[in-house]
């Protein structure tokens, strides 16, 4: 390699020179630069500790200021001296830091003074901020030390420390920062232009070095920089320089040797790549298979049927899904723990996988405790697959002791198939068409298949449709509460109204709780529907006080876990003069009832609310479960009453009924009352307290609020209902 030429040479050094003057001015500005910096740093946070502190003190000298004049203050509230507290306000002002002080006696101010001060400190970001402080010197009663009547509040601003302050903190900092500057630039002058000069003449150096000169000669280094780092650098250039030049010769001969290895590592590339193909197809199959039970995955199966259903020919084309649940597999997970609810899991996939084999078929876990079965071919095929895993569980007995339906693990299976649907449809068609028949085998009672039909697809819209249109009735708040009339026979006053729901619609129409309530309740929406009924009670009660002596609602088992809603009938209670009273289901409590439903009946009864026991008849609940709740009173099922319409000697299960409540000494109100024979029935044999469609309908609030006020037919009579059509036996809700 040839040596440079004597130009080449005259240019590096040129360059090396222009280098030496740049490097020079770049050293220079980063070292002032950084002295700078360091300088204002270390001043700011020299100051602002400094006024942290100053601020601190100027809080304590307000505190033993206000402890000073504390007394004088007590006791010119205690005899409420204006004029004295005056005087200790304006003495509390002559502290500069003091900026507002309110004297408060029995929760109303005495004096409440404010000024303005002119801050000390500059209008900086934080710095120049208030630091508002409140100081409160509380007044003991001179008769009860344990009882205060008012006190001194003292508004302290920190930020208004003494000029003085300010002024040194501000000289302090201008020193310091330039003192760093003065410190930088002696650094500068007697370290780095002598490293600079050395550096350059380095530079001119090794650029001129070739690799066939050899070892170089460095010039010495300065004294100032002798014994460091800078010194050795050039004994290590010059070594350098002379191994560099023996290496490239080494590097040149060996040349031929590179090129050989080489191409072995190509073979090697080469295999190596066939090894990470066989890698790749590994996790290829990984990806589609299910890691707890080795099935195929959801990912795997949706890809499986699109496959299927692009290379479907015309009418020819037949698949049916299987979609399997796991009954009550919650139920078993919570009680068994998670590690058995796996091995169930598994050991369920292995049957489904033998079945699989045995019938040609595909099987996936689709998620959770849910499975999939593909079988190409006809509905009866599908049916034989269905009915060999329920024959298989059987003979597993895979036990679980808290199914509400076997004593071992049972499976629900929903079957859907092209055969009987529309040769349009989509995998994710066929797949919800056997999740809506997976849904009608569970409402049907579990461990059965059930095949997917035009009936259950059109219900399961429906039910979608329902749900949607829950939630939109819910945004709009289109349930409101109506009103029936409970009557005491007595008198044939108004003794008060029950609560019952009805979804108003924006077109008018009115719907009853049965078209709706079941939906709701599975899937939620009844909480927050009961918060919505909740709230306009709350909101007419308000507006209409006293208009009621009474209102009841239900509240079932499931809302007193709903410690929100609890507390929204407790404001309610205690916001409004009418007695608020929650029906329970005799069905939500059986023998004795948990503690926590007692609990939270307690903290309703001390809300002043009462608590009555509602359908009382149809349930099994026991006379301890009935001590237990100690309701105020029995509301009597219709059930019981309705048989009176035909014959009034039906009155004998009303009189045992009756015979409980005087036994347990709480009151018993009727429902279901349809005629006046049987409302003077009742009366007679001494239950005057009714509530059914002779005595009034349930009717808005509005008609309710017409009827007390005169407006509307008197409650009472027979005449008495809303201006529209209910059927005969309501559903009520909260």
């Amino acid at each position: 390699m040839a040596l440079l030429s004597s130009d080449t040479k005259v240019d590096c050094a040129t360059s090396t020179q222009n280098t030496k003057k740049s490097l020079g001015r770049v050293l220079l500005q980063k070292t002032l630069l950084l002295a700078l910096i360091l300088g204002l740093v270390a001043a700011a946070v020299t100051m602002w500790v400094d006024l942290a502190r100053e601020k601190s003190a100027v809080e304590v000298a307000a505190q033993e200021f206000v402890a000073s004049v504390g007394p004088s203050a007590a006791a010119a509230a205690y005899n409420y001296d204006f004029e004295a507290a005056d005087k200790v306000v304006t003495g509390l002002f002559t502290q500069r830091a003091i900026v507002a002080v309110q004297v408060i006696n029995e929760d109303e101010d005495m004096v409440a003074r404010s000024r303005e001060v002119e801050p000390t400190l500059p209008n900086i970001s934080v710095i120049g901020r208030q630091d508002i402080v409140v100081i409160s010197y509380p007044f003991v009663s001179p008769r009860d030390k344990n009882q205060t009547f008012g006190a001194i509040l003292v508004s302290v601003d920190r930020s208004l420390v003494a000029p003085e302050i300010v002024d040194r903190l501000l000289t302090f900092f201008l020193i310091t920062a330039a003192k760093n500057v003065l410190f930088g630039f002696f650094l500068y002058a007697l370290i780095f232009a002598a490293l600079t000069r050395h550096a350059t003449e380095l530079a001119i150096v090794t650029r001129s070095w070739t690799p066939d000169a050899g070892r170089v000669s460095v010039p010495k280094v300065p004294r100032i920089l002798s014994d460091t780092e800078i010194a050795d650098l050039g004994s290590r250039i010059e070594d350098l320089t002379e191994t560099a030049s023996k290496a490239i010769a080494e590097i040149e001969a060996s040349r031929d040797s590179v090129i050989d290895f080489n191409e072995e590592l190509t073979d090697a590339v080469r295999a190596r790549t066939v090894e990470l193909e066989n890698v790749n197809k590994q996790l290829k199959r990984q990806a589609e298979t299910d890691g707890l039970t080795g099935l195929f995955n959801r990912t795997s199966l949706e890809r499986f049927l699109t496959e299927i259903f692009e290379r479907a020919d015309g009418t020819d084309f037949q698949v049916s899904v299987l979609l399997v649940d796991v009954d009550h597999f919650k139920k078993f997970n919570d009680f068994y723990g998670h590690q058995a609810g796996d091995e169930a899991l598994v050991k369920c996939a292995g049957l489904l996988r033998q079945i699989g084999e045995d019938h040609g078929c595909r099987v996936a876990r689709y998620g959770g405790e849910e499975f999939v079965i593909v079988i190409e071919g006809r509905k009866r095929s599908a049916l034989r697959v269905a009915n060999s895993i329920h024959a298989a569980l059987d003979l597993a007995s895979i036990i679980h002791e808290h199914s509400t339906t076997a004593k071992q693990i049972t499976v629900s299976i929903g079957l859907a198939s092209t055969e009987s649907m529309n040769l349009q449809l989509t995998p994710d068609d066929l797949v919800s068409a056997a999740d809506d028949a997976l849904y009608e085998a569970k409402r049907l009672g579990r461990n059965r298949t059930v095949t997917s039909s035009t009936e259950i697809r059109k219900r399961a819209n429906e039910e979608r449709n329902m749900m949607g249109a829950l939630i939109s009735a819910i945004e709009k708040r289109e349930f409101e509460p109506f009103l029936q009339p409970q009557i005491d026979m007595r008198t044939r006053e108004l003794a008060g109204a029950e609560a019952l729901v009805r979804w108003v619609r924006s077109d008018g129409q009115i719907v009853t709780p049965e078209v709706f309530m079941r939906s709701a309740t599975q899937s939620g929406l009844i909480a927050k529907i009961d918060s919505i009924v909740l709230d306009a009670l709350a909101d007419f009660l308000s507006a209409h006080p006293g208009l009621l002596p009474q209102l009841s609602f239900n509240l079932v088992a499931k809302n007193l876990e709903n410690q929100s809603y609890v507390n929204a009938i407790i404001d309610l209670a205690k916001s409004t003069s009418t007695v608020i009273v929650v029906e329970l289901l005799e069905t939500d409590f059986v023998d004795r009832p948990s503690d926590s439903f007692l609990w939270q009946l307690d903290n309703l009864r001390e809300a002043g609310i009462k608590v009555e026991v509602d359908d009382f008849g149809t349930g099994r609940s026991s006379i301890v479960g009935l001590m237990a709740i100690s309701p105020h009173k029995l509301k009597i099922a219709r059930e019981l009453v309705e048989p009176m319409e035909a014959d009034l000697e039906q009155s004998h299960l009303v009189t045992s009924v009756l015979s409980i409540a005087q036994a347990l000494s709480v009151e018993v109100l009727a429902e279901g009352v349809e005629s006046e024979r049987v409302a003077l029935r009742l009366a007679e044999i001494g239950c005057p307290l009714q509530q059914g469609y002779f005595h009034g309908k349930p009717i808005s609030l509005d008609e309710m609020l017409r009827t007390i006020q005169g407006e509307a037919t008197s409650i009472g009579s027979s005449n008495s209902s809303s201006n529209f059509d209910l059927p005969a036996r309501s559903v009520r809700t909260n």
